[in-house]
């Protein structure tokens, strides 16, 4: 009895001792923004879910990093009225913290109004671990060395936030029925046109089938082909009917039809039609952006 008193003893102490060195470690890599951290890995606890990864010509970012870059991306530009593009990912970061995964890249962004030059570009979300939702709270361009960096404040900050049971996680609308589109004081389809100009609508579109199905690793998303979009929002004090598009709160309703080709071991698969919707809801006063997905999901009968 005095030998498993004496083992249980110092089982509790190795545990505590555990996390306190996952603590000292994540008030590291807090303090870094959870970007720069590649000179703290060595010293990471065993136990701790944190992985760091750069990426290769043979090791490119996995497609959900390469859109949530240009979701970061596309929130900058909404914010400052820019035009950055993605033009590569430098590395990427996760925390794994039940029930949310939080991700920080590091990317780099081409600015066409200044001759194309490059910048550095931080971006970091809370995903949910049930895939119906991304919530970015960071993104910019990465601070100089004598600029003031305010990563970790964010951080400190979204992450009360993610605890927030305030927060609405009310369940998205279903598709509006026939000749709700008519509405064209809260309304607006989409011109085909415009599709190119506002590639971030596929970015949602793509985000609403992987955030759900990252473990399906044979999407093939280039053969989903974009057939109708219509913006819904509250908001009737837009001059315009395409100012909709930039509202920060409104919801997406997207079709879409996946053209698969003849596969070996299915046999040649039919068109097939579907639907997603995606809630944007940007804060008026942080600009915390998150989109919530609702739609058809069944892509293991879709794609594979």
């Amino acid at each position: 009895m005095g030998d498993s008193s004496v083992k249980m003893r110092e089982g509790f102490r190795r545990e505590r001792e555990g996390f306190r060195r996952e603590r000292e470690f994540m008030e590291k890599v807090r303090q870094c923004g959870g970007f720069d951290i590649e000179h703290l890995m060595k010293a990471k606890p065993g136990l701790c879910n944190f992985v760091a990864s750069e990426t290769t010509k043979d090791k490119p970012a996995p497609r959900y990093i390469v859109l949530y870059a240009r979701l970061g991306i596309h929130k900058y530009n909404m914010i400052q009225g820019t035009n950055l593009e993605l033009h590569g990912i430098e590395k990427y970061n996760v925390l794994r913290k039940i029930p949310y995964f939080i991700h920080f890249v590091t990317a780099v962004a081409k600015d066409p109004a200044a001759g194309g030059s490059l910048v550095t570009f931080q971006t970091s979300f809370y995903e949910e671990v049930y895939g119906k939702s991304l919530s970015c709270f960071i993104a910019r361009p990465k601070p100089g060395p004598h600029e003031e960096d305010n990563a970790y404040n964010l951080w400190v900050q979204s992450d009360d936030e993610s605890d927030d049971e305030s927060e609405d996680k009310s369940e998205l609308p279903e598709w509006p029925g026939e000749n709700a589109f008519d509405d064209k004081k809260h309304y607006y389809v989409v011109e085909k046109s415009e599709l190119g100009k506002n590639d971030w609508i596929r970015v949602y579109l793509e985000l609403a089938f992987l955030v759900p199905n990252l473990s399906i690793r044979s999407l093939d998303l280039s053969k989903v082909v974009i057939t109708k979009v219509a913006v819904y929002t509250s908001d009737e004090d837009m001059a315009l009917p395409n100012e909709k598009l930039n509202a920060r709160n409104a919801i997406f309703y997207i079709k879409y039809e996946y053209c698969p080709n003849e596969n070996k071991d299915h046999g040649c698969k039919p068109t097939r039609d579907g639907v997603a919707i995606v809630r944007r809801k940007m804060d008026k006063i942080s600009g915390d952006t998150t989109l919530s997905f609702q739609g058809d999901c069944n892509w293991r009968d879709t794609f594979l």
